[in-house]
């Protein structure tokens, strides 16, 4: 029987540090990310989609707009969001949202449903994307972001 208090405890015990380590969003957390997400959404054009991504040039975009698929650095990443600045009246559905945070980094996934005008008509699309945030000086910025055509 002591064999077993021996083994039992020690991995009782294992199991709630290792349960209670896995970051789980705070409610915070959520809506700060998530007012992110939708302002980065509806972003007019490459200066504005800027704001919110951090300011050192080791960043990264991979977009199934392309090609290329992917940009790195700040100036492939605003140059490639002003390709879409002529896309006007954005309105975006989050049909499915889900962040995991630490409180200093978090990986925001949602499913999008955006809706635009292009050249005075109406264009729909629903993608997959995933951010990368991590917090600096109180607010956050992304540093990766991924998206995905089709979603499924």
């Amino acid at each position: 029987m002591n064999v077993f208090k021996i083994l039992i405890v020690p991995i009782a015990a294992l199991a709630v540090v290792i349960c209670s380590s896995v970051p789980a969003a705070r409610a915070d957390d959520q809506q700060a990310i998530s007012d992110l997400e939708h302002k980065v959404a509806i972003a007019p054009n490459g200066d504005e989609v800027m704001k919110y991504w951090d300011s050192g040039d080791d960043i990264v975009l991979f977009d199934a707009m392309g090609p290329p698929r992917e940009y790195a650095g700040h100036k492939a990443i605003h140059d490639h969001a002003d390709e879409f600045s002529a896309w006007t009246d954005p309105k975006v559905d989050f049909l499915e949202w889900k962040v995991i945070s630490d409180g200093e980094l978090a990986l925001a996934r949602s499913v999008q449903h955006v809706s635009v005008m292009v050249d005075g008509k109406p264009f729909e699309m629903t993608f997959r994307v995933t951010d990368v945030w991590r917090k600096r000086g109180g607010n956050g910025n992304s540093s990766i972001r991924t998206s995905r055509f089709p979603s499924i």
